[in-house]
């Protein structure tokens, strides 16, 4: 009977031993349907092409990676709930949210579980400067909107309209007043502005009629993706020559551009990723993206997939998932697919932005 136990002990030892590790699970939050679910499925899709390369190269520290992802459907309530959801399910750490808003809404979730949050895109400088446990590789609005007055300077502009969307106010409103600061210091002039609610249906044929787009020389548009369009659409048919300064990152992708033709026609962006960047690691991401999806990657994937890397160097590092907010803290640079990504001692980081004007079909970056 000794015997028989002993053999029985070994074997149940063995078959532990043989078993499978259990995967490292990963959560994911953004929009994935409604006006942002072009930030969100591509954010995604990069999520998942780095969880299978990753796979494909064993796992890290011989466990597979998995993906758990959630739709926030552009609601800070369901922000915070599918973010608790998430760490019902045992994630070692969150990419997302996308928007700044939806980000806000689900802070005190992760901070009270303690579980590691880094967002591609959020923006908004009401997120800087804390130490919690919200990372981020994108950088602040300050530098954003700084960087857009210091654009209407080089090119001489003086007087600038501004519409935004009041709905995700946590972004727009902060990057238009941060600008609007740094332009009037500098002695530029605000000539209108004008707010909306994207959630009510507007008309912008009216909302862009009430646009001083005479006397200005260039109008700011701090939009989701499909509005920004559609409000370039009616300022072309006022004023089909005006500068357009887009805070619509999403824009700035080669489809949407030969889509939307003439009506973004001189659109100036000011991006954290370099569409054309020959970086080797960017140069396959890019081609990899494609053959999976089918789609060029945007801007939010390219940030999606660096955030992925932030949290596979961390975990390389040390496998304690418990100890992952001090492990990346105390890696203070990465490398992603465009360069090195410096974080400081709150988790903002520092990376080269990139202004972008189209004209006439061709691009050119404003140095």
């Amino acid at each position: 009977m000794y015997k028989l136990s002993f053999l029985l002990t070994g074997l149940s030892l063995l078959l532990i031993a043989c078993s499978p590790k259990e995967p490292v699970r990963i959560g994911y939050i953004g929009s994935i349907t409604g006006k942002n679910s072009d930030l969100g499925v591509a954010a995604r899709d990069a999520a998942i092409l780095a969880v299978e390369s990753v796979n494909t190269s064993g796992g890290i520290n011989g466990r597979k990676i998995e993906l758990i992802d959630k739709d926030d459907a552009q609601n800070p309530d369901t922000a915070a709930r599918v973010a608790q959801e998430l760490i019902g399910s045992k994630v070692v750490a969150i990419v997302g949210p996308l928007a700044s808003s939806m980000t806000k809404a689900s802070l005190p979730v992760i901070n009270n579980a303690k579980v590691v949050m880094i967002s591609p895109t959020a923006s908004s400088n009401e997120l800087s400067g804390r130490d919690d446990f919200f990372f981020r590789v994108m950088e602040p609005n300050t530098l954003f909107a700084k960087h857009q007055a210091e654009t209407c300077r080089k090119l001489k502009i003086k007087r600038v309209a501004a519409i935004y969307d009041i709905q995700n106010k946590t972004y727009t409103v902060e990057m238009f007043n941060t600008f609007k600061d740094e332009f009037v210091r500098q002695g530029g002039i605000v000539a209108s502005e004008i707010r909306f609610d994207s959630q009510s249906s507007p008309s912008f044929s009216r909302l862009v009629a009430q646009l001083d787009l005479k006397s200005a020389g260039a109008v700011m548009v701090l939009a989701n993706t499909i509005d920004s369009l559609n409000i370039a659409q009616q300022i072309r048919k006022v004023n089909p020559e005006i500068t357009i300064l887009s805070g619509a990152c999403g824009i700035a992708q080669r489809d949407l551009l030969e889509q939307a033709g003439k009506s973004i026609d001189n659109i100036i962006f000011t991006l954290p990723v370099n569409s054309r960047s020959e970086t080797a690691a960017y140069r396959q991401f890019s081609a990899d993206f494609k053959n999976r999806f089918h789609y060029e990657p945007t801007f939010a994937a390219t940030l999606a997939y660096d955030a992925m890397q932030l949290i596979f160097t961390a975990l390389r590092k040390n496998p304690d998932s418990a100890r992952l907010r001090d492990t990346i803290k105390g890696i203070e640079s990465f490398t992603g697919l465009q360069g090195e990504v410096k974080l400081d001692r709150y988790g903002d980081p520092s990376r080269n932005l990139f202004v972008t004007r189209y004209l006439k079909g061709h691009e050119e970056v404003i140095k």
